[in-house]
């Protein structure tokens, strides 16, 4: 008895015994596409949708994304696109359906995952026609932010051709905010950048925008520096003594770095109504630290001046400095005034005492004889 009671408990041992867990290895790879209909570069179709298949579920509730339309891009664009999930399969079409004789590109931002949370860092692109024949037109560029001389990545990228404003070819930037418009017909387009901060594809009030024209033919390169396009003009913010002879002035809204403001365009007056004479008025010292990645061609707008005094300030004195003209980035001009206080010098009774001079070096001592 005691012999069959071992061997119960040998067996129950057994199975308690930690081992691999079914289902096989854990999954770390991110959704792979294993085709995608109809096939990228097909003409003369007109499908109800552009199908994504995948070669695992993938997640309705994206990581790398708000939601699954966030994820994609319909060119030429007509509202948001409708997306359809179904478990590996991902379905797309535009809103208002497919025009005729008409290009299309369809494209795969990263930020899709799989039910583990495995996220495609990678994106994908695919193009049909439902005419006969696709454009090989192209645009490509960079989006800056011209204020902080970066480029931008996922910034919305739009091109209109002529005066049919209803056509939008539409792209995102990459990384290093590089963008390509494809399949395009040649034809005069006007190209705009926004800086998408709430990233609803359009733009908003105080989102940083650039707009240049571009003539295509085969393909062109253009630069777009994305800057707030202020209506009420620059007003001065602050003013701060840097020394005896020298006031900076900062700006709420940027100026251009070329010739920001004239000695004619500031005043410096005491409360004797006596103007400081200005020697001159310029920007602030260059950055000398290159940031890598792209840069503007263009040298960034400034948002402070320094201006250079003929005469020393008055130690606790009040002094009101005028702008008047000040044009910001778009044109706009403004006046406006601060007032500042010279700094009071420093009481002779309060500076730390002056240190002792140095004690002379002693003397040897004398020799003594025997």
């Amino acid at each position: 008895m005691r012999a069959r009671r071992a061997l119960i408990a040998l067996a129950v041992a057994a199975c308690a015994s930690p081992g691999v867990p079914p289902g096989g290895p854990v999954d770390t790879e991110a959704p792979e596409i294993v085709r995608i209909a109809p096939d990228s570069g097909t003409t003369g179709v007109s499908p109800k949708n552009v199908v994504f298949r995948f070669n695992e579920v993938v997640s309705e509730r994206p990581s790398g994304a708000a939601s699954l339309e966030a994820l994609f891009l319909i060119s030429p664009r007509q509202g948001d696109p409708r997306v359809d999930w179904s478990r590996q399969e991902i379905a797309v079409r535009p809103r208002g359906g497919w025009r005729n004789n008409t290009a299309y590109t369809i494209t795969l931002l990263p930020g899709l995952s799989d039910l583990r949370g495995n996220t495609r860092n990678t994106g994908a692109v695919t193009m049909f026609s439902t005419g006969s024949s696709i454009p090989s037109g192209r645009i490509s560029g960079t989006l800056f932010s011209w204020v902080e001389a970066r480029p931008i990545a996922r910034g919305i990228v739009e091109a209109r051709m002529g005066p049919d404003t209803s056509i939008v070819y539409v792209a995102n930037t990459d990384s290093a905010g590089g963008f390509v418009l494809s399949n395009l017909p040649p034809g005069q387009y006007n190209v705009r950048g926004v800086i998408d901060d709430n990233n609803n594809r359009g733009l908003d009030p105080r989102e940083p925008w650039d707009s240049v024209s571009v003539a295509l033919t085969d393909a062109a390169t253009t630069e777009l520096l994305a800057f707030v396009h202020d209506s009420i003009g620059a007003r001065l913010s602050s003013v701060t003594v840097r020394d005896s002879v020298t006031l900076e002035l900062a700006f709420d809204n940027p100026l251009p770095a070329a010739a920001p403001l004239a000695i004619a365009n500031v005043r410096v007056r005491a409360r004797d109504s006596v103007d400081v004479p200005i020697v001159s008025v310029s920007p602030p010292p260059a950055d000398t630290v290159r940031a890598t990645g792209p840069r503007p061609s263009r040298p960034s707008p400034v948002r402070s001046v320094r201006v250079r005094l003929g005469r020393p300030l008055v130690p606790g004195t009040e002094y009101r400095v005028q702008v008047t003209d000040v044009r910001n980035l778009i044109g706009v001009a403004r006046n406006s005034d601060r007032t500042v206080v010279a700094p009071a010098a420093t009481p002779a009774a309060a500076r730390p005492p002056a240190p002792p001079p140095p004690s002379p070096p002693a003397a040897p001592p004398a020799s003594v004889p025997w």
